[in-house]
């Protein structure tokens, strides 16, 4: 591949989409009607997660172009079922770790030339008044972090603004939850 062991090789992780994505008017026609499933899923009882659920579904029902409804709530049951336990959550979760250690293995690569160079969870899309908790974010970015540094890789958070700001809202202003103290002092 290649000798240079400056050279750093780079994968992003959003897994699992569903949950990091939440109410993005940007990611396609699904996810803009979902909000407020939390990370990790069975953080609260099992039947409030199923609350959550069936809230996005009236969403799907009430905003969705009739013609994609069925269409929509059946992806929504599907990507659900992937990770609706503690089990399969962390199946997901792992997966572009797998894939990024099996081609650092495959070529020769050194597990800390492998960064994963983009992940979080959006915090508040533009023009969405629903605002992702930090202790959600917080708890995702942990977990992602944590499965990155097993494998002996770097990470980086996207981003500092915006969006997914974890320092900055929109506007510039100062989002003051600790979520990137928190996320910094987790070991």
């Amino acid at each position: 591949m290649i000798s240079d062991n400056a050279t750093l090789f780079s994968f992003h992780s959003y897994a699992p989409f569903l949950l990091t994505h939440q109410g993005a008017t940007w990611a396609g026609d699904f996810i803009p009607h979902v909000t407020g499933l939390p990370y990790p899923p069975d953080r609260y009882r099992a039947a409030d997660f199923a609350s959550a659920v069936r809230a996005v579904k009236r969403r799907i029902a009430d905003k969705a172009p009739q013609a994609r409804v069925a269409g929509l709530t059946s992806y929504l049951d599907e990507t659900v079922a992937e990770i609706d336990t503690p089990e399969k959550l962390d199946a997901a979760m792992q997966k572009p770790f797998v894939a990024a250690a099996r081609f650092a293995a495959d070529n020769a690569i050194a597990p800390g030339r492998i960064i994963l160079g983009e992940f979080g969870m959006i915090r508040q899309e533009w023009g969405n008044s629903f605002v992702m908790p930090a202790e959600w974010r917080a708890d995702y970015l942990i977990a992602k972090k944590a499965i990155a540094e097993k494998h002996g890789f770097g990470w980086a958070i996207w981003g500092y603004s915006g969006a997914f700001g974890v320092v900055q809202g929109f506007g510039g202003e100062a989002l003051g939850d600790g979520l990137l103290e928190r996320v910094t002092a987790a070991r």
